[in-house]
């Protein structure tokens, strides 16, 4: 690396808390650089991983200690013609003047290099790795306010990538990016304007004859589009906070509507699907709880929360804590599409779930594929033996409502047996399949069992 100091360097009395207006730290560089004839440049933006973490544990005197690091580490590795500075709380700019591509990637990987190398505050290791952003242009590019914010739109997609990665800006996914910020702005509205609602799909007890829950389902009655169900719009939100205020709300009208059919004679468990982002936010379990405080004479077990089996896998600490303090709360958590990852009979034996929910795939096909047939019956014969309860998903014929049974499995739901629907119709529902449920000694006809439908 040259020695020459970059154009513009952080000063010699630099503690980490002075920053420098972007405009300040590109003009003069990429005003040279236009002069000069070169056809390549380089802006990138960097953010610090985890500073937040590192502050509140270490104090504001580390953090800035930190960052003065950090400006020593990157400038170190700064080519000739290059600038920085720090234009954020924990994020700095910088430009590579006539460097090509591959120029910029060797110069971004010193860098990281240099982050990686460990730091010492007070006899405490520190990591000081950072997620960078990179936009290549030439002669004829975008003004530098405009290649600074693509770089740190850049940055942004490393961060969400994982630690320490380096993400080039992309022009067409920009535009994909900027669709999905005004979709979740749309949905954002959607929530204010009540533009949403749940429906209920019941969870019968084959063997008795008898409803013992239903599960709540979000739709979207959007204005324009018509009814839309969540597959599209839940994954524009799974990975941002908007998911965890979706949640919320469908908590929240969950047990208002297990209230009202509690006040009209009907005693019956709820259960509602939470996102592993709405689970691991900080305060879920408080505001659970305040829920729960509105309705005080709610029983034990009339909320359930279903958690997807790839969660509970992946974050297994994480989700341990979260079942019990649902559990303290009284409130069931069940395991939901099991079989669909790779399940650990770890997880299994240690997690005090109310519920495993057998994957409908399996349900669907056992009755012609052998491979399906074997996979319910060793799941359900695992499940016996660790004392879980069994409820099978996605039965839509009586035969495979009567092999479940055959099985041991007795709890099942699907749309042979009910389609989700509106609160006002689970009274009736519910009485009348009470009246004439499809297996049991009082089960109706098999020729009364309707076909497969579309959901709602």
């Amino acid at each position: 690396m040259s020695t020459k100091q970059p154009l513009i360097s952080l000063p010699s009395h630099y503690d980490g808390s002075a920053r420098l207006p972007p405009d300040e730290v590109l003009r003069p560089l990429m005003a040279d650089w236009a002069r000069s004839g070169k056809r390549l440049a380089a802006v990138c933006y960097l953010d610090i991983d985890r500073f937040r973490d590192l502050n509140d544990r270490l104090g504001m005197v580390a953090g800035n200690a930190a960052l003065e690091e950090v400006g020593r580490r990157i400038q170190a590795q700064l080519p000739r013609e290059s600038v920085m500075a720090r234009v954020g709380g924990d994020e700095f700019a910088a430009v590579f003047a006539g460097l090509g591509a591959s120029q910029c990637a060797q110069v971004l990987e010193s860098i990281q290099a240099a982050l990686a190398a460990p730091w010492t505050w007070r006899d405490q290791s520190v990591n000081l790795d950072a997620s960078i952003g990179a936009m290549l242009l030439d002669s004829s590019g975008p003004p530098p306010e405009t290649a600074l914010r693509q770089a740190q739109h850049a940055a942004f997609f490393a961060k969400r990538a994982s630690d320490g990665k380096v993400h080039y800006f992309d022009a067409p996914q920009a535009r994909a990016d900027e669709q999905v910020v005004r979709e979740r702005q749309r949905i954002q509205e959607g929530l204010v304007r009540d533009e949403f609602f749940l429906v209920y799909q019941p969870k019968v007890d084959m063997q008795r004859g008898v409803v013992v829950g239903v599960e709540a389902l979000i739709r979207w009655q959007h204005p324009e589009r018509g009814l839309l169900p969540p597959v599209q719009f839940v994954p524009l939100i799974e990975d941002d906070a908007l998911v965890e205020q979706v949640g919320d709300w469908a908590i929240g009208m969950a047990l208002w509507q297990a209230h009202q059919w509690r006040l009209a004679g009907l005693e019956i468990s709820v259960s509602v699907n939470v996102a592993p982002r709405h689970m691991m936010r900080w305060d879920f379990v408080d505001r659970l709880a305040r829920h729960l405080s509105q309705f005080p004479n709610m029983g034990v077990g009339m909320l359930e929360l279903e958690i997807l089996e790839t969660t509970a896998i992946s974050q297994f600490a994480n989700v341990a804590l979260f079942v019990e303090a649902c559990k303290a709360l009284g409130v069931g958590v069940t395991i939901d599409d099991f079989g669909t990852g790779y399940s650990s009979l770890t997880y299994l034996r240690q997690l005090p779930v109310s519920a495993v929910k057998i994957d409908q795939s399996f349900v669907r096909g056992m009755l012609d594929n052998a491979q399906d047939r074997a996979i319910v019956q060793g799941i359900l014969a695992l499940l016996q033996a660790l004392g879980l309860t069994a409820v099978a998903e996605g039965v839509e014929t009586l035969g495979q409502g009567e092999a479940l049974l055959a099985m041991g499995c007795t709890l099942a739901q699907g749309y042979g047996i009910a389609m989700p629907m509106a609160a006002k119709d689970v009274l009736k529902w519910v009485s009348e399949f009470e009246k004439a449920p499809l297996w049991g000694t009082n089960s109706m006809p098999s020729a009364a069992l309707p076909p497969p439908q579309t959901a709602a």
